[in-house]
């Protein structure tokens, strides 16, 4: 990508020991664990910056509202994606993903690593969610693709979708830091244990951020319900930088408060 924005987010004293168990082996710390967290809610709030963030966020409302209108092909260009008869999951990925490309693209945009994570993290998001509602996934018609990916605009579908972003943004934007040294870490001439340790460190880390974005779901319901359904407004880039923003601080303190500090 010809960047590294993400490696100038503040340093923490925890990276020496996350360096230290990557190297020595043995079971994650519950303190370990929640101190890695750090560099994920750093990224969250540089990440409020980064316009391809945004958009991902943004793209994760508007594609299911759009492909839930009417006019459904007109909608869904109006917000900046081809819109055409999508004859797989992969079609409408593929149009989500050159959106946020061109967005990244866009001259003089100020986008860096953490948007590049947050594409990858909305893309796997709004994915699963498409292919775990769809009636079948190996003989699934055009008709199929757009009545699910349309069933995403409800305020339940946007919640699950909504954490499962958040989630697995924090949980790349860890691995961002540790995976770049990882190759020299593992080996039988090296410190590492073996490479058991290292999953049973992933797992943990991903399990932490699974749990510490479930106050995403509800939170994320309700703003959709009020903002869309209630008060019929248009849920602008603008509006999402704002949901985005109160995200951000919940998230923040969640994990504060699993750690004890809050």
């Amino acid at each position: 990508m010809g960047h590294q924005r993400l490696g100038k987010l503040p340093a923490h004293s925890s990276l020496p020991e996350i360096i230290k168990f990557l190297v020595s082996g043995g079971t994650p710390t519950d303190d370990l664990v929640d101190q890695i967290t750090d560099f994920g809610k750093d990224a969250l709030q540089e990440a409020l910056k980064d316009p391809v963030f945004i958009r991902a966020l943004w793209l994760l409302v508007r594609i299911p509202q759009a492909m839930a209108d009417k006019n459904a092909t007109a909608a869904l260009q109006a917000i900046g994606l081809e819109g055409k008869n999508y004859a797989s999951v992969a079609d409408v990925l593929v149009d989500f993903n050159n959106n946020l490309e061109r967005a990244q693209r866009k001259p003089n945009a100020d986008t860096g690593d953490l948007g590049e994570l947050a594409r990858q993290a909305a893309l796997s998001a709004f994915g699963n969610r498409v292919v775990e509602n769809l009636p079948s996934l190996w003989d699934a018609s055009p008709d199929d693709i757009r009545s699910t990916v349309a069933s995403l605009h409800s305020t339940e579908q946007f919640g699950a979708m909504a954490q499962e972003f958040m989630a697995n943004f924090v949980d790349r934007t860890i691995h961002y830091f540790v995976d770049r040294d990882l190759h020299r870490m593992v080996g039988p001439d090296r410190g590492s244990r073996s490479l058991n340790d290292v999953e049973n460190f992933n797992g943990a880390i991903t399990r932490h951020c699974n749990e510490s974005s479930l106050i995403m779901r509800g939170f994320a319901k309700d703003w959709l319900g009020k903002n869309h359904f209630h008060e019929n407004k248009e849920i602008t880039e603008k509006s999402i930088r704002g949901f985005a923003s109160h995200t951000v601080t919940k998230m923040q303190a969640e994990l504060d408060a699993r750690k004890g500090t809050a």
